[in-house]
C-alpha cells in the first residue's frame, strides 16, 4: 500500500467486520474492502474481499494457491467463481475439508467442497458467496491500511452480548491508497475492472471517484 499519508483517507468512523475468517488467519495491508453504510454514511459493516487462485480442480476437489499474499480458507466457507460483475450470481458449493499439499511443486491448499463446483478450473478466482449465492462483496471503496491478525473464533452470533469468549472483530479502513498487483491477493476481472489507475501494474481505490464500468 502507498505509504503517503494524506493518501490513507480515513472515513467518518469504523465499523463490524461481517465476514471474519473463521479461524486464525492474516489481512494483509491493501485488502480490499466493502465499506457498507447507510444513507445516512452511519453504520458501517465491513466486508473483506477474499480471493483464492484455482490451480486444478477434479469433482468435489479444487487446489488453490498457498503462496506469497494468499488469502487462508476454512471448513464453512461458501465460494465460487468470481462472476463477471461484481456482487453477481455464482454457482456455489462450501468448503467441508481442508488440507496442505502441492501440485506440480506449488503449495495449495486443497479444498473438498460439499458438492462439485461447477465451472472452476485452472487460474479462475474464487470469492466469497453471500447467502443469496451471489458475491458478497458489491462494490470496492475502502481498503486496509495495515496487517491486521484474526487470532479467535468469531462469534456464532455477534449480537449476542452474552457471548464473553468469542471475539467481533471492528476496524477503521481507508478510503484511499495504491497497492502493485502482484503484491496482492489475486484479483478477479469483475474487480480488476473497478481499477481506475492509468499505471500498468498498480490498483488505485478511491471511494470518492466511482469506476467508469
Amino acid at each position: 500500500i502507498d505509504e503517503i499519508k494524506n493518501e490513507l483517507v480515513h472515513p467518518y468512523g469504523g465499523g463490524q467486520v461481517k465476514n471474519p475468517f473463521r479461524g486464525a488467519a492474516k489481512l494483509f495491508a491493501g485488502d480490499l474492502i466493502e465499506y457498507r453504510v447507510n444513507d445516512k454514511a452511519e453504520s458501517a459493516e465491513i466486508y473483506i474481499l477474499k480471493t483464492y487462485k484455482v490451480v486444478s480442480a477434479s469433482g468435489t476437489t479444487v487446489n488453490i494457491e498457498r503462496t506469497g499474499y494468499s488469502h487462508i480458507p476454512f471448513v464453512g466457507d461458501k465460494l465460487g467463481v468470481a462472476p463477471e460483475k461484481i456482487g453477481g450470481a455464482m454457482t456455489t458449493a462450501s468448503v467441508v475439508a481442508v488440507s496442505k499439499n502441492t501440485v506440480s511443486d506449488t503449495p495449495v491448499w486443497q479444498l473438498t467442497f460439499d458438492k462439485t463446483l461447477t465451472g472452476a478450473k485452472k487460474d479462475d478466482v474464487l470469492v466469497e458467496a453471500g447467502a443469496d449465492d451471489k458475491m458478497l462483496v458489491k462494490r470496492i471503496n475502502a481498503l486496509t491500511p495495515w496487517d491486521m491478525d484474526f487470532m479467535w473464533s468469531q462469534a456464532a452470533d455477534p449480537t449476542d452480548e452474552d457471548d464473553f469468549e468469542s471475539a467481533r472483530y471492528f476496524l477503521t479502513p481507508v478510503l484511499r491508497g495504491k497497492m502493485y498487483i502482484h503484491r496482492m491477493s489475486v484479483l478477479p476481472k469483475c474487480v480488476l475492472d473497478l481499477n481506475i489507475s492509468n499505471i500498468e501494474g498498480v490498483f488505485v481505490v478511491d471511494a470518492f471517484i466511482k469506476p467508469n464500468v
